[in-house]
């Protein structure tokens, strides 16, 4: 199951680490974990995959402010372009970034 760290520097600007994020083994659910304190996942559309297909076929779920998962049929080696979305708790403001996701890695 990949993991990624998602957090915001002291400038606003989020990262993901790793990006892209390597997918092995077919029916891999994606974790997402906030490190950032300020900021917070919204309750929907948190991880949005651009073009999905087959492959994405559930929207992303938010369990916490601070954890998202995405489940990936990763049956391809394709790379997909996603967008994370943050909220800034102090203002409402949302940040967003868009890395990507390689399948069959």
């Amino acid at each position: 199951m990949p993991i990624v760290n998602v957090s915001v520097s002291s400038t606003g600007m989020i990262s993901c680490s790793p990006d892209p994020v390597p997918v092995s083994g077919a029916n891999a659910t994606i974790t997402f974990n906030l490190h950032t304190s300020g900021y917070a996942f919204p309750s929907n559309a948190a991880i949005v995959v651009s073009n999905p297909g087959s492959q994405f076929p559930n929207p992303s779920t938010t369990a916490s402010s601070i954890l998202v998962t995405l489940f990936d049929v990763n049956s391809d080696s394709n790379s997909y372009k996603y967008t994370v979305t943050l909220v800034d708790t102090s203002d409402n403001s949302q940040l967003s970034l868009d890395p990507t996701i390689e399948n069959g890695r």
